[in-house]
């Protein structure tokens, strides 16, 4: 067992692995978008954002690794899946992403030129000094949770209490789709921060933490990851709540911004002037870099076991590298293309944790999960399409006609009566098999 400051260092290990680029810039836009409505947006940003993540962490953690939830699918669909998965989490989208938040809102607010080299050797020098700490994992628990961690809350903490005690403006009314829905809309919102992605990837990252310290049994390793977890839950909810309120009273610092990295900027100098801008470069940096460890960990480890080309080491610099070129492209263009493909992944996801715990009760497992996924992948192309502006008029009029797929959420009925038909259909084809 873990003392417990060994359990607490694990939970402040498991927040900062999931505290990094879209855990700080979403919930400033969401929140100025709802307005007087940013409570009921930020419950539906940490349905998403916190409870199904913190479900995944402790599903995958007690399996060993998140490629378990995929037992009963087909081979090909499972490796389709994890391959996409980790291509998302890893150098297409995620560790870019975590990149260039890193240098708009870390290096830039310190005052440095953005000139056209001086990303790309950012991104190279900031990929590379996450490279140096991946390339230690024995100490993720040490190096993360006992010091990195602590001094980004301390930095956290201070930006809140600056927002609570001094909101910039008032509470601003709800625009868009915020105004009637706005529990949906802030958990579409949470689908963007991929905290239930990175939770299928970083559980084995905490289960592997954990057997470094000696500690293989599944019911501890699930007893330690709910406590280590609910420790992270009720720090990224203070978090998320915090950011909400900041994005709800920031309308001059949204004036003209196009992400909410520029709002959480501009209310952060605002409140602390000059050395508002170290504060800040400080906050970012440290989420980033302990948030590319993990990415970069899991993704390197992902290829190389399901290659076998390559060794551990070779694909964490590879990842890296492409990571850094990738970065190039820019914050706003790598969310353009993030979020459609989160659209796609991100439902058939959450389904694989959902019926986790509904494995044992299926009469016939393959043929459910099988059935449940492709019908859910299906409408989540979809919903992919119309976020990317590419589906068909016709066929775009015909899916309007579905339940809650004008929320992006059309995968969720047919995806639940595919379950449900699954079962007597499956029995169906026991009793046929039986009798022929």
């Amino acid at each position: 067992m873990l003392s417990r400051s060994n359990t607490a260092a694990l939970g402040m290990m498991v927040f900062a692995l999931f505290l990094g680029a879209g855990n700080v810039i979403f919930p400033p836009m969401a929140g100025h978008l709802a307005g007087e409505a940013w409570v009921i947006a930020a419950l539906g940003f940490m349905l998403t954002g916190v409870g199904l993540p913190f479900l995944a962490l402790l599903t995958v953690a007690g399996l060993g690794r998140g490629e378990a939830l995929s037992r009963d699918l087909p081979p090909w669909a499972a490796t389709a899946f994890w391959s996409l998965l980790y291509l998302i989490l890893g150098p297409l989208f995620a560790m870019p992403r975590v990149t260039n938040v890193a240098y708009e809102m870390g290096w830039l607010a310190l005052g440095f030129a953005d000139t056209p080299w001086s990303g790309a050797l950012f991104a190279l020098a900031f990929n590379a000094a996450g490279l140096f700490l991946t390339l230690r994992p024995g100490l993720l628990i040490d190096s993360m949770g006992r010091w990195m961690t602590p001094v980004l809350l301390a930095l956290l903490a201070a930006v809140a209490a600056g927002v609570a005690l001094q909101p910039m403006d008032g509470v601003t009314p709800a625009s868009g789709r915020y105004i009637d829905g706005a529990f949906i809309a802030g958990a579409l919102s949470g689908y963007q921060t991929m905290d239930v992605l990175s939770a299928m990837a970083f559980g084995g990252l905490v289960a592997r933490a954990l057997a470094g310290k000696g500690i293989t049994q599944a019911p501890i390793v699930r007893r330690l990851t709910l406590k280590a977890g609910l420790i992270s839950v009720a720090l990224l909810s203070l978090l998320y709540l915090s950011l909400f309120y900041l994005g709800a009273t920031g309308s001059p610092a949204a004036a003209g911004a196009s992400n909410g990295g520029q709002i959480f900027a501009r209310y952060v100098a605002w409140l602390f002037g000059a050395p508002g801008s170290w504060l800040m470069a400080g906050i970012v940096l440290l989420a980033c870099l302990t948030t590319m460890v993990g990415l970069a960990s899991t993704s390197a480890d992902y290829f190389a076991r399901q290659t076998g080309l390559l060794g551990y080491r070779s694909w964490l610099i590879a990842v890296s590298v492409a990571a850094s070129l990738i970065a190039n492209f820019g914050l706003d263009a790598l969310i353009r293309i993030t979020v459609p493909a989160l659209y796609l992944i991100y439902p058939c996801a959450v389904c694989l944790v959902l019926l986790e715990p509904l494995r044992s009760l299926l009469p016939k497992r393959k043929f459910s999960y099988g059935l449940t996924l492709g019908v859910v992948a299906v409408f989540s192309l979809g919903d992919m399409l119309k976020a990317a502006d590419l589906l068909p008029f016709p066929l775009q009029t015909w899916l309007e006609q579905l339940p809650l797929f004008s929320l992006s959420l059309g995968w969720l009925l047919p995806g639940a009566l595919a379950l449900a038909l699954s079962l007597p259909l499956s029995r169906v084809g026991r009793s046929i098999a039986t009798a022929s």
